[in-house]
């Protein structure tokens, strides 16, 4: 029998001071690998386990379109825009996505190596003659990717500083009204709809250009649905990178200083090392991804899930699955295979996953090639809170 609405446990799971409750999330996937919560006052279902999250990842009747329809449960204050891959499911997602990958394709994105290589040496040189204390994120990790994706897009170097502030509204769970949540997805989209605009009327050589003379046959991407594309490239091809990278330095340095010793000293490392962070740090602000909603009955894990039904998937309790992973709760830099989930998997597996890999795998390895001594100077290291992507305020270092 299923438990009333007002016996649920009440998700996202916090500790009194507001901070996420990673030691229930932890029980939970050993106990009740799938179990009901309350989300945002209705039920829903929270998967916690490696094979169930994968299930609900490639099953395609688990849906991210029906998500965001009116009355399903949200997480706070985030609400992605329809129109866009996160937010499609096929056809319409095959039909954008096909028409996307004739452009971000693979051997383009590997050929942007050597430009991320160029970027990090130059922010690094100018970091290396600042006087310590320097914040990280300000300098580096937030600058080398948002360098990088808006380059990719043809966005005017002026204009960059900008998406920093409406990216932080529109990934903000907690903190801040709705209407200022929206509003910033509102800006950013009125923003890129007029440089859509100005690229149809004198194309140049960047990815926007490339998305407006992309066609299929007679199909062809839309100036709102090239828009709502160059949003999600914008806020996902930087401030996850941003974070990801700031995130996995922190957690090295506070944590595992050893680690950083061994990759300083074993450079060849890196790759296997970047994976490994990307299953061990967590980037989900509240443990958990974009909810999905059951279109039909489905049977996973032993439970039968109602068409309807919400349900949330925790990438890091599945990254932690003892299943999967030998000592999960050890960073292991030469773990392989690593089958981590950070990506995603199936249809909606991340479409900027090897660009995100080249630049951490640069930046990095850059880091601890010129920066070995590099050491924290915060004694606590200052999380944000309430947010959808896990990450700092600030990374202060010196070396």
């Amino acid at each position: 029998m299923r438990a009333t609405e007002s016996e649920l446990p009440v998700f996202p799971f916090t500790t009194p001071d507001g901070s996420n409750d990673h030691e229930r999330m932890v029980r939970l996937s050993e106990e009740q690998p799938i179990t009901r919560v309350a989300l945002a006052g209705q039920p829903a279902w929270l998967v916690t386990r490696h094979a169930d999250v994968n299930t609900v990842l490639v099953d395609t009747r688990f849906s991210l379109a029906r998500a965001i329809d009116p009355g399903v449960p949200r997480l706070g204050t985030f609400d992605l825009p329809p129109g866009q891959l996160l937010t499609t499911d096929p056809p319409e997602h095959t039909r954008l996505r096909k028409l996307v990958a004739k452009v971000f394709t693979a051997r383009r994105i590997e050929q942007l190596r050597p430009r991320v290589q160029e970027v990090t040496d130059r922010l690094l040189d100018e970091l290396a003659g600042m006087t310590p204390p320097v914040d990280l994120i300000e300098h580096f990790t937030a600058a080398l990717p948002i360098e990088i994706i808006c380059e990719i897009l043809g966005v005017p170097h002026q204009d960059r500083d900008r998406f920093q502030d409406w990216t932080e509204r529109l990934l903000t769970v907690a903190g801040l009204p709705v209407e200022e949540v929206r509003a910033g997805w509102t800006r950013m989209t009125y923003y890129l709809a007029g440089l859509v605009a100005e690229k149809r009327r004198a194309p140049t050589d960047d990815l926007l250009s490339m998305l407006i003379a992309a066609r299929d046959e007679d199909d062809e991407l839309g100036d709102d649905e090239l828009a709502v594309f160059g949003l999600t490239l914008l806020t996902g091809g930087h401030d996850t990178t941003k974070n990801q990278l700031a995130n996995s330095v922190a957690v090295l340095l506070a944590e595992h200083p050893d680690q950083w010793q061994r990759l300083v000293a074993r450079p060849e490392l890196i790759p296997s090392a970047v994976d490994e962070l990307l299953r061990y740090v967590s980037l989900a602000g509240y443990e958990v991804t974009f909810p999905r909603v059951a279109t039909e009955p489905v049977e996973l894990g032993g439970v039968t899930i109602a068409a309807g039904d919400t349900v949330l998937i925790s990438l890091n309790s599945a990254n932690r699955d003892a299943a999967v992973f030998d000592s999960p709760d050890e960073f292991d830099p030469t773990r392989t295979p690593n089958r981590h989930l950070t990506f995603g998997n199936g249809v909606h597996r991340c479409l900027g996953a090897q660009l995100a890999k080249i630049e951490l795998e640069t930046g990095l390895g850059e880091l601890t090639r010129r920066f070995p001594q590099l050491r924290l100077t915060d004694g606590e290291l200052p999380w944000k809170k309430g947010v959808f992507v896990r990450g700092l305020h600030r990374l202060q270092v010196q070396w």
